[in-house]
């Protein structure tokens, strides 16, 4: 491919002064002349004249230091490339940049990341063809192995650490309408950043992170502080470390009263009641504070308190909406989400009987009450609506929710 490339691309012309023909450049004028658009019969274009010739003395020791502006260079051009030699080209001397700014005291370019820079890409451009149901050439970019695997053409969308034999980058760069993705139609092609993150992801081994939901989240790096001993939990490092990045102070501890209100409206709405400050000024043993949260949790307040959060969010009524607004029975499903806080009922538990509670193994009373989530929408019982028109619209209000 190196041949190749030498024998395509001329060779680059060394720097310094070179002849210019007349006409195919135009007159250059000196910009320090009184007359600059005049010039004597016969004298060349860049003639001998120094720019310092028509300014008075006064200015000439100034002028003199003033770099003479070099006339323009008709452009060099060079023939097209292949597409393949053109690509392994950009990538050599891409490569050959990233050498040479190793050595070079900047900072180093950050490294690309595929959740960040590139996944992004891809569902911008390609998936809404290239993945899910509709696998336009029969490939997807949803996954790492259909995008390495041959599409329908043979060709394969994604050659791991080589970007010349990737038919996924090719047609991104592609001038020509009929092969370029994503077609004219569809949108806008690829800036030519987007194509060297391509290009550069791909000659890495086009290295795919999982979707997050299916990722086991890590624990970050606790980041430094300086007043590391106003810390007391894990958390309190993120906390700290971002109000020193802004040159802030924490606020001074609250006082036990005040924490017992805070605590109080925080997890049940309500204030704490004259008998809770006189039972917590009296506890002033070790563990003062987790005693009172833990009576708070298992109040029956609390479950009411934080199960209104997400009846809110589910859309909770009382009633069908529209004009009729009609009386809906749908209090049992509002106990129901209030018992599972005031149980702990863990949340992927919570979540599968929101969802299709009906339809587990064994399923209880309760758990086909607990699928009535899917009943919050509103419902158009009018005289002369579409029954189905109303139905549809009553699923993807439903969807949209979850």
């Amino acid at each position: 491919m190196s041949d190749e490339i030498q024998r395509i691309v001329p060779t680059m012309p060394e720097s310094g002064p070179r002849e210019t023909p007349n006409a195919s450049v135009p007159e250059t004028r000196n910009p320090w002349s009184r007359n600059p658009g005049r010039r004597t019969p016969g004298q060349p274009a860049c003639s001998s004249r120094q720019p310092t010739d028509d300014i008075p003395p006064a200015d000439a020791e100034y002028v003199a230091h003033i770099p003479v502006m070099p006339r323009p260079i008709a452009p060099i051009r060079f023939p097209r490339l292949p597409r393949p030699v053109a690509l392994a080209l950009a990538l050599a001397l891409d490569i050959a940049g990233i050498a040479v700014a190793a050595a070079d005291p900047t900072p180093a370019v950050v490294a690309i990341e595929f959740a960040r820079d590139i996944r992004p890409l891809l569902n911008k451009h390609c998936t809404a063809c290239h993945g899910g149901v509709k696998k336009a050439g029969n490939f997807s970019l949803l996954f790492r192995e259909s995008g390495l695997a041959p599409a329908k053409s043979g060709a394969n969308p994604l050659r791991s650490g080589d970007p010349a034999l990737s038919e996924l980058l090719r047609r991104v760069a592609s001038r020509d309408d009929d092969e370029r993705m994503p077609p004219p139609k569809h949108g806008p092609p690829l800036s030519t950043a987007e194509v060297g993150l391509l290009a550069a992801w791909i000659q890495a081994g086009a290295p795919w992170d999982g979707h997050w939901a299916y990722t086991a989240p890590r624990a970050p790096m606790l980041p430094v502080v300086r007043d590391a001993a106003w810390c007391r939990a894990p958390l309190d490092r993120f906390v700290l470390a971002r109000l020193e990045k802004e040159s802030l102070h924490p606020s001074p501890e609250a006082d036990r009263i005040a924490w017992l209100r805070r605590a109080s409206l925080d997890l049940t709405g309500l204030p704490p009641t004259p008998d809770d400050i006189a039972a917590f000024g009296n506890d002033r043993g070790s563990g003062a504070h987790e005693r009172v949260v833990d009576r708070l949790l298992k109040s029956a307040a609390y479950g009411e308190r934080w199960a209104a959060v997400w009846l809110d969010l589910a859309r909770y009524a009382d009633s069908q909406g529209y004009e009729k607004d009609a009386a809906r029975v749908a209090w049992p499903w509002r106990d129901w989400v209030i018992r599972a806080f005031d149980g702990n009922l863990p949340f992927d538990q919570f979540t599968v009987r929101l969802l299709a509670g009906d339809l587990l193994p064994d399923a209880t009373l309760d758990d086909a009450v607990a699928s009535a989530f899917h009943r919050h929408t509103p419902t158009n019982a009018e005289g002369g609506t579409d029954d189905e028109e109303f139905r549809v619209a009553a699923v993807l209000d439903s969807v949209a929710t979850t």
